[in-house]
């Protein structure tokens, strides 16, 4: 496994729609955006991608160590919260990337500022469900839940069980843990290069959704990482950075042939 170098982080916060946005930043270069909850932990991707680009690291309200959030009243509303906070602090055009329940809110993030968004990075969006499946567990059921195998989940989920529990419920109230019908219905609107990531194991999201994705959006590229469950990061670290660290280089001109084919080894 590659040890990647550790980041100098820097902490900021930034007033938006009312809310007190934490995010961290490194590097130089490129601005990159990801929507995070996780940032008690930055994972190995975080630090990859500072690297070689200027890294903004937004904590979504409501999610990781911010306070719950009761406000936002949809998935849209809460994504363009975000973008107001991010038009504060990011002067250029970025690329976009969300994991999970954060790939929603930067999915709809697009959909409202698609000038600024020059590329889209989904890892294993949950906008696309299993039909009349739940889209939350219980904490003490998320290891097995979320990685292909459970002691990858080390470092990865919240010491303290309640940031967890605060977290499903706030995706819960926006989304019902449902299918976002909406969101699905305007995948034809996104423009800019896309790439979607899904682990091969991954039991949250509906089997026929990389197709969906690959079929709405002009310009799209899907990624199955190979004995990956939801969070990828923490199963196949080093496949999810080679593939992101790609696209983000070459945007328009990437194909996922150039990685190994559809499915990372």
């Amino acid at each position: 496994m590659v040890d990647w170098p550790v980041a100098p982080f820097h902490e900021g916060y930034v007033e938006a729609d009312g809310f007190r946005i934490r995010y961290v930043e490194a590097g130089q270069g490129h601005a990159v955006v990801a929507l995070d909850s996780a940032l008690w932990s930055l994972s190995q991707l975080h630090h990859a991608l500072a690297q070689k680009y200027h890294i903004f690291a937004f904590e979504i309200p409501g999610l990781g160590t911010s306070p719950p959030n009761a406000r936002s009243k949809s998935l849209k509303e809460l994504a363009d919260t975000v973008a107001q906070g991010v038009a504060k602090v990011v002067a250029d055009n970025y690329s976009l990337m969300g994991t999970s329940f954060g790939a929603n809110v930067a999915l709809w993030h697009t959909l409202q500022a698609p000038d600024q968004v020059e590329a889209l990075v989904m890892i294993s969006p949950t906008c696309i469900l299993p039909k009349g499946g739940p889209m939350t567990r219980k904490p003490e059921e998320s290891a097995e839940w979320l990685f292909s195998r459970p002691d990858n989940a080390q470092g990865f989920l919240p010491a303290d069980p309640a940031v967890l529990s605060k977290e499903q419920a706030l995706a819960r109230r926006l989304t019902g843990g449902t299918h976002d019908a909406e969101a699905e219905g305007k995948l034809g609107e996104i423009q800019c290069a896309t790439l979607v990531v899904f682990g091969q194991k991954d039991r949250k999201v509906a089997p026929e959704a990389a197709r969906i994705y690959r079929e709405k959006i002009a310009n799209c590229n899907v990624s199955i990482v190979y004995d990956a469950g939801h969070l990828i990061v923490a199963d196949r670290p080093e496949a999810l950075i080679n593939v992101v660290s790609d696209f983000v280089e070459r945007r328009e001109t990437f194909v996922v042939s150039r990685q190994s084919g559809v499915i990372n080894p």
